[in-house]
């Protein structure tokens, strides 16, 4: 056995061929479900099978790791899944922007770092998204995060490998590498504003909703005059 657990998982999976795919899908996709952090996962996918295909096994195994994790906060865990989403200030903006257009804000959130990617899969669950918009949302906007991961891990092998080959593959993969990230972070301040008027606008429609203060009561004519008369009245007896 090799002496560290991820060297002994690469080497595993090199050595089944075809079946590699199929063990790193399965261990990738019930790490997401636990929700453990499977960025260093994501970067071996691009030590073991390249950028390309690396990126396509990782976004599959990804997205079927969100749907399982999205069914079972809609159906399975709902109760639990609900007091963790309460503790969230943004959930209630979320929700209502989801509501609106489930594929644009599932794909921009997945695209912006404004909620953990493990522990969101559960909370989109809680919202009105359909399953479809969801899912397809999820791997669009999952997918260039991906190659990022994915890119690194591999100029990271590439980088101890010698070569003039694998130095000019080197130089592709690192310009693709910073294209993705600076999409990324367009996007991911896109998507910062959008949450931003999502919960403004929760404000506003919660502030419109409640019910307007009641005026004071207004005195009757001549109260006062009876208040005065009965002063002046109590004076006087106990002057006697």
């Amino acid at each position: 056995m090799a002496r560290y657990p991820m060297t002994f998982f690469i080497d595993a999976v090199e050595g089944w061929g075809p079946l590699g795919y199929l063990a790193y899908a399965g261990v990738y996709t019930g790490l997401e479900v636990l929700a453990v952090p499977a960025i260093p996962l994501t970067m071996t996918a691009g030590v073991i099978f390249g950028p390309i295909p690396g990126t396509i096994i990782t976004s599959l195994s990804g997205t079927t790791a969100a749907t399982i994790a999205f069914l079972i906060a809609r159906y399975a865990a709902r109760d639990k899944v609900l007091r963790w989403a309460r503790r969230n200030s943004k959930f209630a903006a979320i929700d209502r922007a989801i509501a609106k257009d489930g594929f644009k804000f599932v794909t921009l959130l997945r695209l912006s770092p404004l909620l953990p990617l493990a522990a969101s899969n559960y909370l989109y669950g809680l919202t009105s998204v359909d399953l479809g918009s969801y899912v397809a949302g999820s791997l669009v906007g999952m997918l260039p995060g991906t190659y990022a991961y994915v890119s690194a891990g591999h100029l990271g092998k590439a980088a101890l490998m010698e070569g003039e080959g694998v130095a000019v593959e080197s130089w592709e993969v690192a310009l693709g590498l910073a294209v993705t990230l600076l999409a990324i972070g367009y996007v991911g301040r896109l998507a910062k504003n959008a949450i931003e008027e999502a919960e403004q606008q929760s404000d506003l429609e919660e502030d419109e909703a409640q019910p307007p203060a009641a005026p004071a009561p207004k005195a009757l004519p001549g109260s006062r005059k009876g208040e005065r008369k009965g002063a002046a009245g109590g004076e006087k007896q106990q002057r006697r």
